[in-house]
């Protein structure tokens, strides 16, 4: 392109009139100028991004008798009562509480509390008990099964953590129980709601088993088919609601394939109506003319 400042010679083909450019050098100077880009800034190295705090780890808590659940979906049933055991005259193992509030529920020791309850505990004394709870079929009466005293101001004071000593005896909800189930019955109307709770097998191999836990109270939403965490306090026989927390649609049970028929072998298919279960027809036989006696 020729300069603005040397103008174009007629006689040189290559620059003509009409080639040459019609700003003058004024104007050509103020043409704007195309767009310099941004300059490309390099990287972050390693060093200079910036990494995210790792999140804290959670202060320990005090120890308290029933932890907070290790699995979102864990099933359990656990409460504490606090009340005087008197065992039947039979057996020390069976026998019944007198709660706190003058109530009578059937009740059995555990072996785990066997020798706790023999060598360290005055059973004419009222203490606060770890129970499993079980409700009857039948009657709906509350039964209780007992695994464990919580009194750390009075038994293993030895293997207490002086900076997070245990939650006292005095500090516990008495009567709170925790029933983390499915929920496989619910009538609104009778306030019943019935949770589906799975044990652990004692022995490696062995199927889990199942029982029921009938509780008072409503919840909302969808209840049947769901997994629900419940708080519960017990007054009197009853184990009422105090909050339900939906944990979501319990997963679809597996089809059991159809069994083949015993009398099919496998191997070699047959074919022909042998094949559709249908046996041959068998074939008329021949009877041959005979005449009566004393003919010819």
């Amino acid at each position: 392109m020729p300069s603005p400042l040397h103008p174009p010679n007629p006689e040189d083909p290559k620059q003509s009139v009409s080639d040459a450019p019609r700003e003058s050098g004024a104007d050509a100077l103020l043409r704007p100028k195309p767009p310099v880009p941004p300059p490309v800034e390099p990287s972050p190295t390693p060093e200079t991004v910036a990494s995210e705090p790792e999140p804290e780890p959670e202060a320990p808590k005090r120890p308290v008798p029933i932890p907070p659940p290790s699995e979102p979906r864990q099933y359990r049933a656990i409460g504490v009562v606090r009340g005087r055991y008197m065992p039947s005259e039979e057996q020390v193992t069976q026998g019944a509480l007198h709660t706190s509030d003058d109530t009578i529920v059937e009740a059995v020791l555990l072996g785990r509390v066997m020798s706790l309850v023999k060598n360290h505990i005055d059973l004419d004394q009222d203490h606060l008990w770890v129970v499993y709870p079980r409700t009857g079929q039948r009657d709906g009466n509350l039964h209780l099964q007992i695994v464990g005293v919580w009194e750390p101001e009075n038994l293993n004071q030895e293997d207490q953590d002086p900076e997070l000593p245990p939650v006292s005896s005095e500090e516990v909800h008495e009567g709170y129980f925790s029933v983390r189930g499915e929920v496989v019955f619910y009538s609104e109307e009778d306030s019943r709601v019935i949770v589906k709770i799975r044990q652990g097998p004692r022995k490696a191999g062995q199927p889990p088993k199942f029982f029921k836990i009938a509780l008072k109270g409503t919840v909302s939403g969808r209840a049947l088919r769901h997994f629900w965490s419940f708080e519960v306090e017990r007054q009197g026989q009853d184990l009422v609601i105090l909050t339900g927390n939906n944990m979501g649609v319990m997963p679809p049970k597996r089809q059991s394939r159809p069994k083949s028929p015993q009398n099919r072998r496998p191997g070699r298919r047959k074919s022909g109506p042998a094949a559709k279960g249908n046996r041959p027809t068998p074939r008329p036989k021949k009877v041959k003319d005979s005449q009566p006696p004393g003919s010819e």
